[in-house]
């Protein structure tokens, strides 16, 4: 039986690029490493959701760990908030917060300039000293990494069937909260949209008169003159990861929510120096810790932010050189097979350098040992047609893993009153 790595490299699914001579970044990259697995074992394209669904990184990293985003997703609020630490009790939600920056009443930036975590928390202190309490419900702000952050908000009866205020787009007003039109309760969803709208109001009055921000302007930087959030989530109360594929499995990540998103499932969450989730991140470190960490877990999850925050930023180039950094350090797993490890490696959905937007194209995914070999010799987009994984869904990935590391139960067995579909017995 093989132990796993598996490895997501965000965001990096792309398009071809003009200034790539109309190539993708994945195409682009010099990645002999990374070429090397492929060309020794298996690769497809993956629709994290389904075709053309662009998906969010909480429900794709979902359903790649085998939970139906449709029907078991807490919500990105609450996934984030577990990622750094704070657990979600009864009557609360939690909604991942971007700080972003206003010209008028138009977003001009969503992510303010990526303002530094050291000025965010000194914002969100600010707001929390000015506001706590409306309606009956209670809000506490926290800045969690850069532009990124947590809004909790408590009190009887609040409701989670509210709308985002972030439209992801620039060049418009942010949204009003909103109660979902079929909100099991409208009554609890009306009242927890307009204390919402409220607290927002008065946050970007903090905002404006924050010295933060007038020492921001005058330094020529945007201001965090408004906070957007997302991803109304509640208390997580999912299967755990080993109870549901019998992997003891570990993470390694820089950015709360795919810290917040293992902490869901159960896994052990290993803190390693220099994974700090931008394009600074440790890469060398990440792939040492994972080599060693293996021996002690079946399944070790590596998340790498950087490829995502490139693509964001609309920097092809600088894409096409994190890629050739990663594969330049996934030398170090080069060993693994020998020792029984199963690599997997895919994104977790694409991200276009061109619109700066997630979207619903496939991404390529890989399989290194235990599998049929192929014959593609090049891991991007355009290669992975030809794969012999063909086109599969998130939700298909699981199973596949089970298979490849010879832990899948053959269907029909009943060796557990339970149904499970990985071989109980075995020998780590």
């Amino acid at each position: 039986m093989k132990r796993v790595v598996f490895i997501i490299l965000d965001g990096l699914g792309d398009r071809p690029i003009a200034d790539l001579g109309y190539k993708t970044p994945l195409q682009a990259a010099f990645k002999p490493n990374i070429d090397k697995l492929a060309s020794k074992g298996m690769i497809g394209l993956v629709h994290p959701i389904s075709p053309g669904v662009p998906p969010g990184s909480d429900s794709a990293h979902l359903a790649y760990f085998g939970y139906d985003p449709n029907t078991e997703n807490p919500g990105r609020g609450s996934l984030e908030a577990l990622g750094y630490g704070i657990k979600i009790g009864d009557d609360t939600i939690a909604f991942r917060v971007n700080f972003a920056t206003l010209s008028g009443d138009v977003i001009i930036d969503r992510r303010a300039g990526r303002i530094e975590s050291e000025y965010a928390s000194q914002l969100a202190d600010e707001v929390n000293r000015e506001i706590g309490r409306i309606d009956g419900f209670d809000f506490k702000l926290i800045n969690t990494l850069d532009h990124r952050g947590i809004l909790i908000v408590s009190g009887l009866n609040v409701s989670r069937e509210v709308t985002d205020t972030d439209p992801h787009i620039i060049g418009v007003p942010p949204l009003k909260c909103m109660p979902l039109e079929k909100a099991s309760n409208p009554d609890n969803a009306k009242r927890t949209a307009n204390a919402i709208n409220r607290y927002l109001r008065r946050v970007r009055d903090v905002l404006c008169k924050s010295e933060v921000n007038k020492q921001r302007m005058a330094e020529g930087k945007p201001p965090a003159n408004v906070i957007l959030i997302r991803g109304a989530g509640v208390k997580s109360s999912l299967e755990s990861f080993n109870d549901r594929w019998g992997f003891k499995a570990a993470c390694i990540a820089g950015g709360p929510l795919y810290k917040g998103v293992a902490a869901a499932l159960g896994m052990d969450i290993v803190n390693v120096p220099g994974a700090t989730g931008r394009v600074d991140s440790d890469f060398n470190s990440k792939f040492r810790y994972a080599a060693r960490i293996v021996r002690e877990y079946d399944f070790v999850f590596i998340h790498i932010k950087a490829t995502d925050i490139a693509s964001h930023d609309r920097k092809p180039s600088l894409k096409v050189k994190l890629i050739e950094k990663i594969d330049h350090e996934m030398e170090i797993l080069s060993n693994l097979s020998s020792e029984g490890v199963l690599i997997v490696l895919t994104g977790d959905h694409s991200t276009s350098c061109i619109t700066g937007m997630h979207t619903g194209d496939p991404v390529p995914i890989l399989f290194y040992d235990g599998v049929r070999i192929d014959g593609v010799k090049r891991f991007d987009e355009i290669s992975a047609v030809a794969g012999g994984l063909g086109f599969i869904r998130g939700l298909n990935i699981m199973p596949l893993v089970l298979n490849a590391a010879d832990r899948a139960e053959e269907f029909g067995i009943k060796t557990s009153s339970k149904p499970r579909m990985y071989r109980m017995h075995y020998n780590r």
